[in-house]
């Protein structure tokens, strides 16, 4: 009989046996066409035995390697359709659990999962995962602590494959999911300190809300981000949004909202040179991620992934320097124009969503303000979790989120900066807070591209041993090149960042 469920399976599954079929028979294929373009040859006395590039690779390609291995077709799609006709069976095994599983558990699964490549769903492990979810409203914190109960819930939920959760989250209320929040959002020491503790910390919940978002089914989303809504930091505390425009670059933001950016991840433009650190006060962040991704660009590349349900994952270090998979939806911070507040590429969007990242993990956040409103409630407070939290802030603090290890502080010693500029550290350094230190004899253009209160990275030294610092602005706003007096009368702080594994 015929099991039909949107697919014929049984013709699904012949599809895969004859590729499998095929798979083995390609080897000998290979052998025959080889042998016969052989013994043409030796009846050519030299001349061409074929005008095509393919009928050539089989003949001069496919000299036996590692028990015989071919690199040229037909030999060298053994493996390959061998491979696809696994993927063929697993999906099918799949969509056929996916249609037990709705008939299990009452439900139906976004026709977006039914045939992805993953384990067949199991209706118990739905079952075990609402059950563990509904026993925890019941429980008290206790002598004890709460701990234990939530990694365990969470482990359960974070072990559900894409139909499962999709399954889960369908049947699951919108009060029990804020009840799991706000048990994993009371911290602190259940009793005595030899006792357990209550909550989560706040990378353990982040990433068990990141696990959730990059299998969710589109439908289901916006329901785990009402749920959990770590993972799409506000905005309406950053300065931008208050004052309307950026006081540093006097550039208007009204109306911020979020949307959709219409540009892709990548383009083909080196990573440190597409980065734009936009109108939020970030810079002491934005500083360290172009010095990162100018000195080692692959490192910050295979940090973010696109996930197949459309979501967006970063990696970052967070306060105790796990590392973490943030993840989050497309959405970024736009003005009026649909043009982006924050960081952004030229065409890009991967510093966007490194930025959002950062959003969202960044615990150190103790306030900070712009000149004249320090001290202003409004500005000056902490706003962990908030676009907020990344303005204003010290060079030190954004390294180990971005490299996975503490910066190193060198001071403003040109020997030291430039030893570890030589070494392949990424730099960046602060500028004064005034312009007390600039030089007389300075253009008013050089002297315009000095911003105080700002963090730079070293671009590079000149031949005759300049500085010459990048701003984070991006790379159409102007460097600034300085001696090593200059450098050491007009800058602090510098930080030599260590990249993890490096």
């Amino acid at each position: 009989m015929t099991t039909y469920v949107g697919f014929d399976l049984t013709r699904v599954r012949g599809l895969a046996k004859d590729l499998r079929k095929v798979a083995g028979a390609s080897s000998t294929l290979h052998s025959d066409v080889k042998k016969v373009l052989d013994d043409a040859a030796s009846h050519l006395n030299g001349k061409p035995v074929t005008n095509s590039d393919q009928l050539a690779a089989v003949q001069l390609g496919s000299i036996g390697l590692f028990g015989g291995i071919t690199f040229a077709p037909p030999g060298n799609l053994a493996g390959p359709l061998d491979d696809m006709a696994g993927s063929i069976d697993r999906r099918a095994n799949h969509l056929e659990k996916c249609k037990e599983l709705q008939d299990n558990c009452k439900g139906t699964v976004d026709p977006s999962l039914v045939f992805v490549d993953e384990p067949p769903p199991d209706p118990e492990k739905v079952n075990e995962a609402l059950e563990a979810l509904r026993d925890m409203q019941d429980k008290d914190t206790g002598m004890n602590g709460n701990r234990d109960d939530l990694q365990s819930v969470a482990d359960k939920l974070k072990g559900l494959t894409s139909a499962e959760l999709d399954m889960f989250l369908n049947a699951a209320k919108p009060e029990e999911l804020e009840s799991l929040r706000k048990q994993m959002e009371t911290t602190g020491s259940a009793g005595f300190l030899w006792m357990g503790d209550n909550g989560l910390p706040v990378g353990e919940r982040i990433e068990f809300a990141s696990a959730l978002l990059a299998k969710a089914s589109p439908e289901n989303q916006e329901k785990l981000l009402a749920a959990f809504p770590w993972l799409q930091p506000g905005f309406e505390s950053t300065d931008v949004y208050l004052d309307k425009f950026n006081d540093q670059t006097g550039k208007a933001t009204n109306g911020m909202h979020y949307g959709l950016p219409s540009d892709p991840l990548f383009t083909n433009k080196p990573l440190g040179e597409d980065v734009y650190q936009g109108q939020l006060g970030d810079c002491w962040y934005i500083a360290s991620l172009t010095a990162t991704a100018q000195r080692d660009p692959d490192f910050i590349r295979e940090g973010i992934k696109e996930n197949p349900n459309g979501t967006i994952s970063v990696r970052v270090w967070d306060a105790d320097g796990n590392q973490r998979w943030v993840t989050m939806n497309r959405e970024l911070p736009l003005d009026e124009n649909g043009d982006p507040v924050g960081a952004h590429g030229d065409g890009s969007t991967w510093a966007a969503y490194y930025e959002k990242a950062f959003a969202i993990a960044y615990e150190g956040d103790e306030g900070g303000a712009p000149d004249g409103k320090e001290g202003n409630d409004a500005y000056d407070r902490s706003e962990q979790g908030t676009y907020g939290a990344t303005e204003w802030d010290y060079t030190d603090q954004a390294p180990p989120y971005v490299t996975g290890q503490d910066s190193e502080g060198i001071g403003t010693n040109y020997d030291d900066v430039k030893e570890a500029y030589d070494s392949g550290h990424p730099v960046i350094v602060a500028s004064n807070s005034d312009k007390d230190g600039v030089p007389d004899n300075w253009s008013q253009e050089q002297k315009d591209a000095y911003v105080t209160r700002h963090v730079y990275f070293v671009k590079e030294f000149t031949p005759d041993g300049k500085i010459v610092l990048g701003n984070p602005w991006g790379p159409d706003s102007p460097t600034v090149t300085v001696t090593q007096d200059e450098f050491e009368d007009m800058f602090d702080d510098a930080q030599s960042l260590q990249i993890k594994g490096k």
